[in-house]
């Protein structure tokens, strides 16, 4: 286990990150907890709040956790800041690193996070024999010879403090290494890492695939700005925001898919390529065939980056397909209470969604799980354009509900077009 990963995650979750406070083990969370109860004020949960403006969330956190060094409880810079390290996460250049890791120590001794770290040394136990038995499995020289260049020194960790997530970054200069950090869960058989077939190679993956696209972004990032727009909605569903992220996991999920056939077979393939169109990636089967000119052309194409004006014109392809589907899908024009509403009336009785055309009548999907709010008697009006949800709020309560989200697609226009996933949170007002 990485300690400085699990400290940041633990500051993370105090300071009330959505994305920190997800899942995990729940012996852990509650020790993290009882912890860090008293230091929600603290400088450095208060300068990690401020630097939540900037984008610090998700995956900022253990690339900047594998660029750090020292003992349990007080970490420091592995390397200097200047100049920028190139693989640390841009979105900590808004942070003075400097005073926040002496805060972050300040912090870890009045949380007494050492003691807590030898504490739960049977759940950190049980997290690095399940990440030991995902690297043992996982082939790496395979992503050597398919992307055409060797790998740094690859570290994978059991992540208690991520939650449902799971993270692959990557460190440059000096000590070069590659590191993905897998959320854990307890069960029955002790800790494991759910998926790790899976997960393992999407993480390590994006190690090749980031770089290498970023260094090739004078010919991809025109046909990614065009996917990404056409399907903007459905990745800021699942907070990818800009078109290198959009372009990254496109590629990264049809390489998985090649991994896994010739890990697998066919139909571990099939799976994968089912998982990935749920996903919101229908696109994948182009591009898992399109890898397949690739490989069996590598002496035109020695490394993948070899490849990039050829991936272009695939992904241009994949972006008008796109574009033509936006132009009949169904948009929401507006939500009341409105999405984002922090101070919602408990005695608000409705959640009433607007559409921008003519729906398919008694068809719609409410997503989600034990923040949806409690509701009865769903339906659209004459027009087909209205949907009213009549619902039953508490005061003080915060809410969150899906229109639509992966397999469940009720909400379609009258034509039977699905409308992407919209996330709608709000929270009320106190009594």
């Amino acid at each position: 286990m990485d300690p400085h990963f699990e400290l940041l995650a633990a500051l993370a979750r105090a300071a009330g990150f959505d994305e920190y406070l997800q899942g995990g083990v729940p012996a852990w969370n509650a020790a993290v907890d009882a912890h860090f109860a008293k230091l929600k004020h603290h400088p450095a949960v208060n300068r990690l709040r401020r630097a939540r403006a900037e984008g610090a969330s998700y995956d900022a956190f253990p690339s900047l956790a594998l660029h750090l060094t020292g003992e349990v409880g007080a970490p420091a810079l592995l390397a200097p800041l200047e100049p920028w390290p190139p693989e640390l996460d841009r979105r900590w250049k808004a942070v003075d690193l400097a005073a926040w890791l002496k805060e972050i120590a300040s912090a870890a001794r009045k949380a007494d996070f050492a003691a807590l770290w030898e504490a739960q040394s049977e759940l950190r136990t049980g997290s690095a024999a399940a990440a030991a038995e995902a690297r043992a499995a996982f082939d790496l020289p395979w992503f050597e010879r398919w992307f055409g260049f060797p790998a740094p020194e690859l570290h994978v960790y059991g992540a208690l403090g991520a939650g449902p997530h799971n993270y692959g970054v990557r460190r440059g200069g000096g000590r070069p290494a590659i590191a993905a950090y897998l959320g854990v869960t307890q069960g029955e058989p002790g800790i494991t890492i759910e998926g790790a077939a899976e997960l393992l190679p999407h993480e390590v993956g994006h190690s090749f695939v980031n770089p290498l696209m970023a260094e090739h972004r004078d010919v991809l990032q025109g046909p990614a700005e065009r996917l990404h727009g056409a399907v903007r909605e459905r990745m800021e569903a699942r907070a990818y925001t800009t078109w290198e992220t959009v372009l990254n996991e496109s590629v990264l999920r049809a390489v998985v898919v090649r991994y896994l056939r010739d890990h697998g077979g066919e139909t571990a393939a099939r799976m994968e390529v089912a998982a990935q169109m749920e996903a919101g990636f229908p696109w994948t089967p182009v591009l898992v065939d399109a890898f397949a000119a690739y490989d069996a052309d590598r002496a035109r194409f020695p490394t993948f980056g070899d490849y990039a004006v050829e991936l272009a014109a695939v992904l241009s392809v994949i972006a008008e397909e796109e574009s033509e589907r936006a132009k009949s899908r169904p948009h929401v024009v507006s939500i009341t209470p409105a999405n984002g509403d922090l101070s919602v009336s408990p005695a608000t009785a409705t959640i009433v969604v607007t559409f921008d055309r003519a729906m398919r009548d008694k068809s719609w999907s409410i997503v989600g799980g034990e923040q949806v709010p409690p509701g009865d008697n769903p339906g659209y009006d004459a027009s087909l354009r209205v949907f009213t949800l009549h619902v039953r709020l508490d005061p003080g309560r915060s809410y969150a509900l899906s229109l639509n989200g992966g397999r469940f697609r009720g909400f379609q226009s009258a034509e039977g077009v699905p409308l992407e996933p919209v996330a709608v949170a709000f929270s009320t007002a106190p009594r």
